[in-house]
């Protein structure tokens, strides 16, 4: 595993130690508690610490796409908490539970709602996939790293306040 975490992420000094414990701090929680969060506010829980993961890995390491990797589940958790606020049903396992654009058309956005001009957070909704956990960098972008932590972070921000605005549909 230490050579996974090292040709994956990229590390080679001591930061390394960070980053393998958040990696296998939430590995382990996974393992641990393998069952979804259940309501809006667990969602925004997880999606929080995916939230810091990504900011912490991009602060030790910031060519890492690492940081991207789990920027995406803070977006893909805090639009699971919309959807759950709602009462929208989701998909919570396999490839259909990590498809960003999915989810955001099952919480009726449109990408022009991005308000995006330099693509920081659409890249996220259009681009972003779970294959990223096998890549050593992102590839043949135009965008930053830092950018697009900044856009996932903000993105995320502007789901969870439409979750606090959000009221559960009635139930027929």
């Amino acid at each position: 595993m230490s050579f996974c975490l090292k040709r994956i992420y990229g590390c080679k000094d001591a930061s390394y130690d960070l980053l393998k414990y958040i990696i296998c701090d939430f590995t382990y929680k996974l393992y641990k508690n393998s069952m979804s969060p259940t309501d809006a506010q667990s969602w925004i829980a997880v999606a929080n610490k995916r939230g810091a993961d990504a900011q912490a890995i991009y602060k030790e390491h910031p060519n890492s796409i690492g940081s991207v990797y789990m920027a995406g589940y803070a977006i893909e958790c805090s639009l699971k908490a919309l959807l759950q606020s709602r009462g929208t049903p989701f998909p919570t396992h396999g490839s259909d539970g990590h498809n960003l654009l999915s989810l955001w058309k099952t919480s009726r956005f449109n990408l022009s709602d991005l308000n995006d001009p330099n693509g920081n957070k659409a890249f996220f909704i259009k681009q972003w996939d779970t294959k990223f956990r096998y890549e050593s960098d992102i590839g043949n972008l135009d965008l930053d790293l830092g950018d697009l932590i900044k856009g996932a972070m903000e993105l995320t921000g502007w789901i969870q306040t439409r979750v606090r605005r959000s009221k559960p549909r009635k139930k027929k």
